[in-house]
């Protein structure tokens, strides 16, 4: 089985949420209420519209977030082969079980069909649940979703309702005074002996070093000097500049990453649950399994896309001729014709490109693919032969493109586990390490771990308006603290100029990211085959190649510290209610 990408068979993900008016149950008033009445739209992200006092969540409710949950279901089910990490006796399941956040419905829909004489209820603050009637009777008929808040109110259940709990990646909406009686109420709706599984993921916000995002945006620079028809040249000074300098960044997205951790520091939620859970759980419930936090690695450095050919001298010729030709198709009717295909936007590494071409081979956006079992990038440029699936220049065996100082370290393991946390607090329960595979993670592939990243900048990218709230608040009231990140806090900066700087900030580390994670590679594990790329005129290619050259350089500085960071950091928690 190719392990490159996650991909449950059986699953399908979150439809979009439907615009029409249906019906839904409100918990607090017991009534039925219009779908989506609970939305508002912040340039063009959907987000929930209760005060954030109350509903501090700051992600929005776009496709792709709601497909992150999708996503680490797929993973789960890859490696534990089950909905639930929990082992229950004699191979029995749960006869109710809630899923409290349970988002778009994911997890219910699979663990209805593991569990077939198990009833469901999914618990959530908004309406973004599949709709009961387009599913199959045998599961709607025992799938229930419920609306409310439980920051602010009692779960609306009976108490022993429930022999199973399942909550997973609530951390980044819960502040951290509200564990407790959270935890509290979970124990209140399980019946004695009842099950409560937890899995959580610390806020991290991925980042870049320098020497991977500096190449992404090189220029020519222009020289200092001028030179004179009759061969001179006056070197001309540059003028200091009237500015402080400032202290250098330590990458280039320092300013989001402040504003990501402001979001949720600011709603006293915490950056580590994984390490205050403990507290609250334990103080709960007294029969508890505390797996140890499993830090995901960012992947291998992918390789490089090889250059493509140069157009022919005459291409541009051959296309002016063509618009010519067209042009006289009314004088000359039987007139022959040329069959050339305009040319195609240009595909470049270059960061210069508009938004037309954005999705270069360097940025990992495009849709190029490849069928990679080469050795190394050899030469710059190819022919459209060595663009084939078995083409050397065009590698996924990343150890071959790293310096020799630095191949090595993508033998490692692909995670660090910290057991230190990890303990069981009563006899006779199962050993904490045994709610995580880690031998099932270890038969991964190292391509495996630019889904982890993928899972975390997406998250950050789904903050994005809470983040923009918070640029907003610095401008106005604490200019200082954006001083520091080369921001321009002059007052008179339009609020259009601000937002338009703000979401270049965003574009670019979302591109950054896309070419780190190099998506193109991960598919060309499974098969897909890259077609050549278009052709270049000369001068494209020169800036093309310089490029290039500059990545492959950059690559020298990589560091085993840079290629071990933490991209993802998850922990996983079984509590069990005392029998009476």
């Amino acid at each position: 089985m190719n392990n490159s990408l996650f991909v449950a068979p059986s699953f399908m993900s979150p439809p979009r949420p439907s615009t029409a008016t249906t019906m839904t149950l409100d918990s607090t008033s017991g009534r039925r209420v219009p779908r989506n009445k609970d939305f508002l739209n912040k340039h063009g992200h959907r987000h929930h519209s209760f005060d954030q006092e109350k509903a501090p969540y700051p992600l929005s409710y776009d496709r792709q977030v709601l497909e992150l949950e999708s996503m680490d279901h797929s993973f789960v089910m890859h490696v534990k082969k089950s909905v639930s990490v929990v082992e229950f006796p004699d191979h029995s399941s749960p006869k109710r079980s809630l899923d409290l956040g349970c988002g778009g419905g994911t997890w219910i829909l699979e663990a209805a069909k593991e569990w077939p004489d198990c009833q469901f209820v999914g618990f959530d603050l908004v309406d973004v649940q599949v709709p009961l009637p387009i599913l199959e009777s045998d599961i709607a008929n025992r799938v229930m979703w419920v609306h409310g808040n439980f920051l602010t109110t009692k779960l609306p259940f009976e108490d022993d309702e429930f022999d199973h709990v399942h909550m997973h990646g609530l951390g980044r909406g819960i502040p951290e005074n509200k564990w407790g009686v959270l935890f509290e109420e979970v124990n209140r709706v399980l019946r004695p002996g009842g099950v409560v599984e937890v899995l959580e993921h610390d806020i991290l916000f991925p980042t870049l070093p320098t020497w991977f995002t500096a190449p992404l945006r090189a220029r020519n620079k222009r020289s200092d000097s001028v030179h004179y028809p009759n061969g001179s040249h006056h070197h001309i000074d540059k003028l200091p500049s009237s500015t402080p300098d400032t202290a250098p960044l330590p990458h280039d997205h320092a300013l989001l990453e402040s504003l990501y951790y402001a979001v949720f520091e600011n709603r006293f939620i915490n950056l580590r649950p994984t390490a205050i859970l403990p507290i609250h759980f334990t103080s709960t419930f007294r029969r508890v399994i505390s797996a140890p936090i499993v830090h995901f690695r960012m992947p291998a450095l992918p390789p490089l896309q090889a250059l493509p050919q140069p157009l022919p001298p005459n291409a541009l010729l051959m296309e002016a001729s063509l618009s010519s030709d067209r042009s006289d198709t009314t004088s000359q009717p039987h007139a022959p014709l040329t069959p050339l295909t305009p040319r195609p936007f240009a595909v470049s590494f270059s960061s210069t490109h508009s938004s037309a071409t954005s999705k270069s081979a360097s940025s990992g956006e495009s849709s190029l693919f490849s069928h990679l079992n080469g050795s190394t990038l050899s030469h710059p440029t190819t022919s459209p032969a060595d663009c084939s699936p078995h083409s050397p220049a065009l590698s996924c065996d990343t150890t071959n493109i790293l310096s020799s100082e630095t191949a090595h370290v993508m033998k490692k393991p692909l995670y660090i586990v910290d057991s230190s946390a990890a303990e069981s607090t009563s006899m006779g329960v199962r050993p904490s390490h045994s709610l995580i595979p880690l031998d099932e993670i270890d038969k991964l592939s190292e391509r495996s771990l630019a889904m982890q990243l993928y899972w975390s900048y997406q998250s950050v990218l789904a903050c994005q308006e809470s983040m923009y709230e918070e640029l907003v608040d610095r401008t106005r009231n604490r200019t200082g603290e954006l001083a520091e990140f080369g921001w321009n806090t002059d007052q008179d900066l339009s609020e259009l100029e601000s937002r338009t700087k703000f979401e270049i900030l965003v574009d670019r580390y979302k591109r950054d990211m896309q070419a780190r994670i190099s998506l193109w590679c991960s598919l060309a594990e499974l098969g897909w085959s890259v077609p050549p790329r278009e052709a270049m005129s000369k001068a494209e290619l020169v800036e093309e190649e310089r490029l290039y050259q500059a990545m492959l350089e950059a690559r020298r500085f990589a560091s085993e510290e840079d290629l071990h960071t933490p991209c993802r950091s998850v922990r996983i928690f079984v509590g069990y209610k005392d029998v009476q």
